[in-house]
């Protein structure tokens, strides 16, 4: 059995109150959300249209996304990642 609330004029008033301000939150959070997309969509379009105009010019597509991804790497796990494979190839030659 819950606890009984107040059931006064102002206790209602409150009430509506907080929930059209959620409901205001909530529609913000949303349309920011909504736009965040917006702007990933244009992003993503940009990016796809350089990667046509660099296979346009004849450059290779899929060694420059792999240079890029290698890029994004830090570069004390690349060190390490390059030691670790120098180390296997010499195992193994």
């Amino acid at each position: 059995m819950g606890l009984p609330f107040k059931e006064d004029e102002d206790f209602r008033k409150h009430n509506q109150m907080a929930s059209e301000s959620a409901v205001e939150d909530l529609r913000q959070f949303i349309d920011d959300v909504e736009a965040y997309d917006a702007s990933i969509a244009d992003l993503q379009r940009d990016k796809k249209d350089c990667f046509t105009m660099i296979k346009a010019k004849g450059y290779n597509v899929k060694a420059l996304r792999r240079l890029l991804a290698d890029r994004k790497k830090n570069a004390g796990e690349e060190k390490e990642m390059r030691e670790v494979i120098e180390q296997y190839k010499n195992l193994l030659l």
